[in-house]
């Protein structure tokens, strides 16, 4: 009989054909309830038999020792022909308890919190204890509704790792990008952009294209204050761009000096505690930018020797958002379709059906790994800008009426479905164009060359 994997899921289907054949009184259930420090589980029959009672254990050779031994006590007592693990997952803590219990063959799901809540409101069962939680957990393998069997291992853990952090200090930076427009508009607000009237409509003007560019931050960090702009003047400015190769254009000199002649700025003297904030803020921009770069440039030299090289011959696909898709999809020998993980991002639409309708798409599922859900949806934007060969599908749903994060997540997924097929032919984009180069194309997204 052909399980039906587009329906269940290949997870569930693994579970089945596990426990296809087996005696229900011969399966052994161990729920495992983690914590930081110490951890509990009880070992139950399929029918939710008691075998071993609650008891405690650390994550240490001895707490393992504990929890192994008891499990192989209770396989013997009654003659198990299966043993499922099941875990829910608390923050990283339970990671080490996965590996060893996996390493020593056992058959450990990985479950999430959210199952054990909607489990305890079904059960109506309010009352929180370490017992209650573990039956809980057993009733949610029992209904074979874990979500995860198996951890990111060898380079595709380095890389989550890595990607990972640098999409926190990406977080981190943003934040204080935030503070240091908010500072600055105490300093000298026109900075950002001024207003000017014009035929009775209100036009905003901005200075710099880029705020965060080498000029903009070299005169944010030395002359913050229009008083120090108007100091310089056209032919200082003109010769601090020269001296630093700042690159400021003429039209942007005329600009500056507008917006610091217009501004209602508090004298330089009484802002002594606002510029000592902005200084710091600038040097902790600065500090976490260096960082970033520093991790991608480590994500590259790992990643450039895996075959997930083969995702950035796709044009409007970079670096980190090539590495971050290869780490979350993990090892692709665990799925038969690129529809698993579009599961598994959790960007399937939602099916509204019932009765002889066919039914409506609705909102993306987002029941999956939200790194990877995030990736999917920033290569999807990328590639609706700068991907000419995916242009064509993408024109097509935006003549149907679809919005922009609609269209993003539809690409998205067409992108995964690529990379799918390309990592297991081991083969690189194909576009019909004769212009188009692969090996230009990885070449160019690369800081450091490598061979052909």
């Amino acid at each position: 009989m052909r399980l039906l994997n587009g329906k269940q899921g290949l997870r569930r289907s693994q579970f089945a054909n596990e426990l296809r054949g087996a005696d229900l009184e011969k399966v052994l259930l161990v729920p495992i309830d983690v914590s930081k420090v110490l951890q509990k589980s009880m070992i139950l029959n399929y029918f939710g038999e008691v075998l071993e009672p609650s008891f405690s254990f650390m994550v240490s050779q001895s707490g393992m020792k504990l929890l192994i031994d008891k499990i192989e006590k209770a396989q013997i007592s009654c003659n198990a022909e299966c043993v499922f693990v099941g875990i829910e997952a608390t923050g990283h803590y339970y990671e080490d308890i996965v590996r060893i219990l996996t390493e020593r063959g056992y058959s450990v799901h990985i479950i999430n919190p959210a199952s054990t809540h909607e489990e305890r409101k079904q059960h109506l069962t309010y009352t929180k204890t370490d017992d209650i939680d573990l039956y809980l957990i057993a009733e949610v393998l029992i209904g074979n509704k874990a979500t995860n069997a198996k951890l990111a291992t060898g380079v595709y853990k380095k890389l989550q790792h890595l990607t990972r952090a640098r999409r926190s200090e990406i977080n981190k930076r943003s934040r204080i990008k935030v503070e240091i427009r908010t500072m600055h508009d105490h300093i000298w607000r026109e900075y950002q952009g001024y207003s000017i009237l014009m035929d009775g409509k209100v036009k905003t003007r901005t200075i710099f294209s880029d705020f965060w560019g080498k000029a903009s931050l070299h005169l944010l960090t030395h002359f913050p204050h229009a008083s120090q702009i108007l100091e310089l003047g056209e032919i200082g400015l003109s010769r601090l761009s020269k001296q630093h190769n700042l690159k400021i254009r003429k039209t942007t000199i005329e600009k500056l000096i507008y917006a610091a002649s217009e501004s209602v700025s508090r004298p330089l003297g009484d802002l002594s505690s606002e510029l000592f904030l902005l200084k710091q803020k600038l040097k902790d921009y600065e500090w976490h930018t260096q960082t970033i770069k520093a991790y991608e440039q480590e994500i590259e030299r790992i990643f450039i020797e895996t075959d997930g090289l083969y995702l950035l011959t796709v044009p409007g696909i970079g670096l980190v958002t090539a590495a971050e898709i290869y780490c979350e999809m993990g090892d692709l020998t665990h799925y038969t379709s690129a529809n698993q993980l579009i599961k598994k991002a959790g960007t399937n639409p939602t099916v509204k059906q019932s009765g002889p309708t066919d039914g409506y798409y609705g909102r993306i599922s987002k029941q999956g790994n939200a790194n990877l859900r995030r990736a999917v949806y920033n290569a999807g934007r990328s590639l609706s800008v700068h991907n000419d060969a995916l242009k064509p599908f993408f024109t097509r749903l935006k003549e149907k009426g679809k919005k922009a994060g609609k269209i993003y997540i539809a690409m998205g997924n067409k992108f995964i479905k690529i990379a799918f097929a390309m990592l297991k032919n081991h083969s690189p984009f194909k576009w019909d164009n004769p212009t188009f180069d692969y090996k230009q194309e990885v070449t160019k997204k690369l800081i450091s060359p490598i061979a052909a």
